[in-house]
């Protein structure tokens, strides 16, 4: 099928082809069997391991994949660790740890994945060479990874809790404060056990600086990271670490409107882009909607205690997919869930979600989620039934108020902080890097300058601007033109002169926000695409 060839030479299958670490792995490059248990990760009893275990901790040794990922500078580790989930349980995610070759650290670097799929087995952990991926330089010294361990950082990558891992349930994607702490957890992972990873004690008020960084899903659950940082490393009494900035990319947010947002953007946040998108950029019709909603509700439909714990992963107990998708939607959500975006499964979600094109024939969501078609064009009314949700039934208005929950920033309607703070309480540096021929996360400003109306990041910068500006804090944003969803960590890593890392927007965001020298005002940069052409 055409748009399984096209989606895997576009890289969503094999990884980014950048200075940041690859999304998922092929069939063939999945080196651990899985285990009776349903572990994937490590060959441990994941269920066993995460006995009397709190947030932080190793379920098993680390393992030394250096070598299968071919890293040249210091050493890559896959780890299974204790994380929090929902109800204040104790849950496990699997991931990657790179340290470089010293005794001490001088920061921790989080990295935070975007969509693969939401099984252990489509997790990144498992294709540590694709962690390693090659950058525009060809060069694995001009990249991010190996500049950051040169600058002595720590870096993890969390695969974040995912079906497989002692658990049949999927991963919680795009809830916030699920994917947040995982996030966090992975950088606890090294300053909590330093001498498995051939460390020196780490001093239980040491405060590293700590650098969030993700892109897509993960752009959000890095920012989502960075709101929870202070309050969470105080409930687990760890001074360890202190949040020092977030750099999202592409970050999935703006879910839908909600209080205090401006109404001339109903119908132009992520739901509403998304709905009837068949046009992601990927060279070939592809209902975006159908595949990326499947994975919400059914990863949303399984929380059955979001109110219980002192941190809540939702407004309500639980919410119903039944209350939301048509008979064919119902259908189609486990099959896509339950699927990798990348190998064989690919034609599996092609073939579930195919009929997607064509709203006239199906459509995932019941009215009024669905909206109608006007003037030959289906338009959904996400927006619109957000906006004033108590005109429609209980279940509807629970949808609404998760997706008011989980957006990331000040238009979330939760009990979180609404922007990023270390220890003291004082607000981090953020970075933002955004195409703006980005379609899945949409930006794209053909027909006129970047806005809110024409790109979701501009709106999450524009809510930021009343929090950071004036002189409160560094807030930046970079714009680069003709650059696609898929290209987007490439080009905030890349120095156009030199094409490495070292001088590239990202580079002197976190060396800036590590050392405490970004100057505090609110920057938006229109950049020229700096990837080979």
């Amino acid at each position: 099928m055409r748009i399984v060839a096209v989606l895997a030479s576009l890289g969503l299958t094999a990884g980014l082809v950048a200075a940041a670490p690859a999304q998922a792995a092929s069939d063939g490059e999945r080196p651990v069997r899985p285990l009776a248990t349903g572990n994937v990760c490590l060959d441990t009893d994941i269920v066993a391991a995460l006995q009397g275990k709190s947030p932080g901790d190793l379920l098993a040794a680390p393992q030394d994949v250096t070598s299968a990922a071919g890293l040249s500078y210091g050493t890559l580790y896959r780890v299974a660790y204790a994380t929090t989930g929902e109800a204040a349980s104790v849950v496990a995610s699997c991931g990657l740890v790179a340290i470089p070759p010293r005794t001490s650290l001088a920061s921790v670097v989080t990295w935070a994945h975007g969509t693969v799929g939401l099984k252990q087995a489509c997790q990144p952990s498992m294709n540590p060479a694709g962690f390693v991926a090659p950058v525009p330089s060809g060069s694995q010294d001009g990249g991010a990874l190996v500049s950051m361990l040169r600058s002595g950082a720590a870096v993890t990558a969390t695969d974040y809790p995912s079906q497989g891992m002692g658990s049949d349930e999927l991963q919680r994607y795009v809830l916030g404060v699920a994917e947040g702490v995982a996030v966090i957890d992975s950088a606890r992972v090294v300053t909590r056990n330093p001498a498995a990873f051939g460390l020196d004690p780490i001093p239980p008020t040491a405060q590293l600086p700590l650098v969030t960084w993700g892109h897509s899903q993960g752009g959000g659950s890095a920012l989502w990271a960075g709101q929870l940082a202070r309050q969470y490393l105080e409930l687990q009494s760890d001074r360890t670490l202190d949040l020092a900035g977030v750099a999202a990319l592409a970050p999935a947010s703006q879910l839908t409107t909600s209080p205090g947002q401006p109404a001339n953007l109903i119908g132009y946040h992520l739901g509403d882009r998304a709905i009837y998108n068949r046009d992601p950029g990927l060279g070939v019709p592809f209902p975006l909607g159908a595949a990326l909603f499947s994975f919400v509700t059914a990863s949303w439909g399984e929380v059955r205690d979001a109110t219980a714990g002192p941190l809540p992963f939702g407004p309500t107990t639980s919410v119903s997919p039944a209350a939301v998708l048509t008979a064919d939607g119902l259908q189609t959500a486990p099959v896509v869930a339950g699927s990798c975006l990348a190998g064989r499964d690919l034609v599996t979600v092609a073939l579930a979600t195919t009929k997607y094109l064509n709203p006239d024939r199906a459509r995932m969501f019941l009215s009024p989620l669905a909206g109608s078609k006007v003037k030959g064009q289906w338009t959904g009314a996400i927006d619109k039934t957000c906006a004033n949700p108590s005109s429609f039934a209980q279940a509807v208005q629970d949808w609404c108020a998760w997706m008011q929950f989980h957006t990331p920033g000040p238009y979330g309607v939760n009990s979180y902080s609404k922007v990023p703070l270390d220890n003291s309480g004082a607000k981090v540096p953020v970075y933002l890097a955004q195409g703006r021929d980005d379609r899945i996360i949409w930006c794209v400003d053909a027909l006129g300058p970047v806005s809110p109306r024409n790109c979701l990041t501009a709106q999450f910068y524009g809510s930021m601007k009343a929090e950071y500006c004036p002189q409160q804090s560094s807030l930046e944003v970079d714009y680069f033109a003709g650059v696609g969803h898929l290209q987007v960590p490439a080009a905030a890593a890349t120095n156009p002169k030199t094409g490495s890392y070292a001088g590239s927007p990202l580079e002197q965001f976190v060396s800036g926000a590590i050392a405490g020298t970004l100057a505090r005002t609110c920057t938006v940069n229109n950049l020229r695409n700096p990837l080979p052409q």
